[in-house]
């Protein structure tokens, strides 16, 4: 027969060990919580924002450019995508501001596109599309200026009319996005050789800024 001795030591051990065991569980479970939240911000810092992966689809909307026109992203705002219509495809009369019917061909073909992207679904990355007029380097600065500024007014003015007639739900979206400026000759494209590209800066450009990520 054990003594009364034998069985406080018992005890003890088995409380002592029970103690420890508990104590071990509750550390475990400590440490799997601790590392789950540690792998929801792993996972929370990986994934893309949710306006992100719109963004990069309009992006790629901009870029799947109808006609195969040059998009230029650019060098003093990340957020502006440039597309330049050459001459050859956007042209006026000689002098004057009315767009000739290879123009406005151009046009009817490419404002619904650009209509669609600006107010459809991933219309809310856009936050303007600006049409912009240059000239060469002949003649006066001041007549060149207005000049620019009648012929970028006449596209938006055509391509209101085409939306209102092709797609009047985006009419009023567009109204408000679109905006029209000439600068002249501003900018001029020069060749090799450092002297102005008459046939180049004689050009319309569309900037599409896209708002701030």
């Amino acid at each position: 027969m054990k003594s009364d001795v034998e069985h406080e030591t018992s005890d003890d051990s088995s409380t002592v060990g029970g103690g420890i065991a508990d104590l071990m569980t509750s550390l475990a479970v400590i440490f799997i919580l601790l590392l789950a939240a540690h792998i929801t911000r792993v996972e929370e810092g990986n994934a893309k924002p949710a306006g992100s992966e719109n963004r990069t689809t309009t992006e790629r909307q901009i870029l799947r450019q109808p006609h195969r026109l040059t998009v230029e992203r650019s060098r003093v705002d990340p957020d502006v995508m440039r597309v330049v219509i050459p001459t050859a495809i956007l042209n006026f009369e000689l002098g004057k501001s009315t767009l000739l019917p290879p123009a406005e061909a151009f046009l009817a073909d490419t404002i619904p596109y650009y209509a669609t992207m600006i107010c459809g679904p991933q219309g809310h990355d856009v936050e303007s599309f600006v049409i912009e007029g240059y000239t060469d380097d002949q003649g006066d600065d001041i007549r060149n200026l207005k000049l620019s500024q009648d012929r970028s007014f006449a596209v938006l003015a055509k391509g209101l009319d085409i939306i209102r007639a092709r797609l009047p739900w985006a009419y009023e979206c567009f109204q408000q996005k679109a905006s029209a400026n000439g600068r002249g000759r501003q900018d001029l494209i020069r060749n090799a050789a450092g002297q102005p590209d008459r046939e180049r800066s004689r050009r319309v450009i569309f900037k599409i800024q896209l708002r701030h990520a």
